[in-house]
């Protein structure tokens, strides 16, 4: 059950490791796979399959070395718990969030296990999946999770150490800042587009947000020159390391 996973950063940083996850205790892994030069592509929006092409909003296309792990899961945890488990531990070592879907948002569950993971066992309901895509350097790792029609839960990790440079300028979509938004109630505003996180904040008109950190009056009047209301949006006085957005409660 041991996955020495996507490594964070400069060489020798600390490493995820998927096995410590409380999620995947008693966990079966029932399939695992190296490729060592791989064409991979991971896509960026709902997937849907049209004159027999398969077809999203946008995609990452990388070459490198690809790690494939599925487990089933203890019927004592749940996907869900699993998949966010696995994302938040990626996300609090460095990586970045780029996409992420849940149920019907991501397309059917049946062209996520056979199109794009090649794996039928992790084909389920449409409204019990999860896909996120997170990016660290030159690494990309792809997390999919799905209560499968016998109750069991999968949880499938794809990582991609890219033997090239990935774009420069890779951020989240509208749809995932407003996921984060309600699920984790803030995020960092370092790597996210004006636009796009005005375009999430206008998704939701109930949302209050608070900003805060060095750069919160400019990002504060950039969120009004993209249509957000200026009342709301609040500025915090206390000081922090990094420029975030919060949801006030």
């Amino acid at each position: 059950m041991v996955l020495a996973g996507l490594p964070l950063g400069a060489a020798g940083a600390e490493q995820a490791h998927f096995n410590t996850l409380s999620a995947l205790t008693d966990a079966r892994l029932l399939d695992s796979s190296v490729q060592p030069d791989v064409e991979k592509m991971y896509p960026l929006g709902s997937v849907s399959r049209i004159s027999g092409q398969l077809r999203f909003g946008d995609e990452i296309r990388a070459r490198g070395q690809r790690q494939a792990h599925s487990w089933q899961l203890s019927p004592l945890h749940s996907a869900a718990t699993a998949f966010t488990e696995a994302r938040e531990q990626l996300q609090q070592q460095g990586a970045r969030l780029l996409y992420w879907c849940e149920g019907r948002d991501c397309g059917p569950s049946n062209l996520w296990a056979n199109a794009v993971f090649a794996n039928a066992r992790l084909y389920g309901p449409d409204e019990r999946q999860q896909y996120a895509l997170l990016v660290s350097g030159q690494q990309l790792a792809a997390l999919y999770a799905v209560t499968r029609g016998n109750g069991r839960g999968m949880l499938h990790v794809d990582l991609l150490d890219a033997s090239e440079p990935l774009p420069a300028q890779l951020s989240p979509a509208a749809a995932t800042l407003l996921l984060q938004l309600r699920t984790d109630g803030g995020l960092t505003l370092d790597h996210a587009q004006p636009n796009q996180l005005a375009r999430a904040l206008n998704r939701d008109m109930t949302l209050r947000v608070l900003l805060a950190g060095a750069e919160a009056a400019d990002w504060r009047e950039r969120l009004i020159a993209a249509g957000v209301r200026a009342a709301r949006i609040e500025l915090s006085d206390a000081p922090t390391a990094v420029t975030r957005i919060d949801v006030l409660r």
